[in-house]
């Protein structure tokens, strides 16, 4: 695979490459479009009824797991490694929970 980054994408390592699911997928601008596609369709699952209690976890996993569930076998799973953006991995889900970070 080619996994030239654009500028500001956070790379991925060795491991996070192997639970990529699509095989068809050999660089980063392809990985981008099938992201984006399958957020396209968590939106509209998302819009397009009405779901109880938005701002529990279990939604918030579910959602995840309908934007990236066709990418990645982590997806509606928290992160567990370091990235150079967002919040530290141990408080992911208390930030979720309480609306800090």
């Amino acid at each position: 695979m080619n996994w030239d980054y654009p500028h500001g994408a956070t790379p991925l390592d060795p491991d996070e490459a192997e639970a990529l699911i699509p095989k068809h997928i050999s660089n980063h601008r392809q990985l981008n479009e099938w992201e984006f596609q399958n957020v396209l369709e968590a939106e509209r699952w998302a819009f397009g009824r009405k779901h109880n209690a938005l701002g529990n976890i279990q939604f918030m996993r579910r959602l995840h797991k309908r934007m990236f569930g066709n990418t990645w076998r982590w997806a509606g799973s928290f992160r567990t490694t370091e990235k150079n953006i967002g919040v530290d991995p141990v408080r992911i889900q208390p930030s979720v929970i309480f609306g800090r970070t």
